[in-house]
């Protein structure tokens, strides 16, 4: 069970959460990179919005990569491997009935990957073989 550092501040407005913060990014890095899913365990374990991690990382110019929805790796995406996919009825109309403008914001692809107990990568990959743009990463990466 992951463990919250007592006392951080939510709004990182003191010296010493955003130097904890900072701290937690340069310790989690691999080759100067921090991976999407290692920002979401570090926003959950300090108690603060993964919006929060990503700022913090884009001001000291650390590069996220891996992307849990398939949308950018280290590499651009390709997907070009999507075109096997069979897409489940229930997870079309899940992500249909979720569309916002026709596009689905990052965090709706949480919850639908949560509600029926798929992998978010299989609704993002799902989502760009439909040729839907999955937009407002939580972490800031894309808009």
């Amino acid at each position: 069970m992951e463990t919250t550092t007592p006392g951080f501040n939510e709004n990182l407005n003191t010296k010493d959460s955003n130097q904890i913060l900072g701290e937690e990014l340069e310790a989690s890095l691999v080759d100067g990179r921090l991976s999407c899913a290692v920002a979401f365990k570090m926003a959950r374990k300090l108690n603060i919005t993964p919006r929060m991690v990503g700022n913090k990382a884009n001001e000291l110019k650390i590069r996220i990569i891996n992307c849990q929805l398939g949308c950018f790796d280290v590499e651009k995406a390709a997907h070009n491997d999507l075109e096997s996919i069979q897409i489940a009825a229930k997870l079309l109309e899940e992500i249909q009935t979720s569309l916002i403008n026709r596009q689905l914001p990052c965090g709706i692809v949480f919850q639908i990957a949560k509600k029926l107990k798929v992998g978010r990568r299989q609704v993002g990959d799902t989502a760009t073989k439909l040729n839907i743009k999955i937009v407002d990463c939580q972490l800031g990466c894309f808009p």
